[in-house]
């Protein structure tokens, strides 16, 4: 299996470049999220890349501080954490594990589990 759109995500999330995210999705991808709040489900590319919007747009001094992909079985298992201060809550910092099915050369589904926003010092 080809890790080369996973990388292409990572990518695009260390930019906080929406619109690369969205190429790394499928027409029909669909992304399953749980977070601490609730389950987020999201269908389709833009959609997708707007759903990450949320989540790193507010942040000041966002930066990517640690990625990386591995297969499984038939799935892209990537794991990446993240950190940047909120504007009323300070440093944060948070991690997702997600699995990527790929078809094509794109996500098809990623399935996702976020850890949460957690203060920092």
């Amino acid at each position: 299996m080809s890790r080369s759109v996973a990388d292409e995500l990572l990518a695009g999330i260390a930019e906080r470049d929406y619109e690369r995210i969205a190429s790394c999705f499928a027409p029909s991808a669909r992304l399953r999220a749980l977070t601490p709040q609730r389950l987020r489900e999201e269908d389709g590319p833009d959609a997708i890349a707007a759903r990450y919007r949320y989540w790193l747009e507010g942040l000041e001094g966002y930066e990517l501080v640690d990625s990386s992909v591995t297969p499984v079985a038939d799935r892209l298992r990537l794991l990446y954490r993240f950190r940047g201060r909120h504007p009323v809550e300070g440093p944060q910092e948070n991690e997702h594990a997600a699995y990527a099915a790929v078809e094509g050369g794109r996500i098809v589904r990623l399935d996702l589990s976020c850890a949460g926003f957690r203060p920092t010092a």
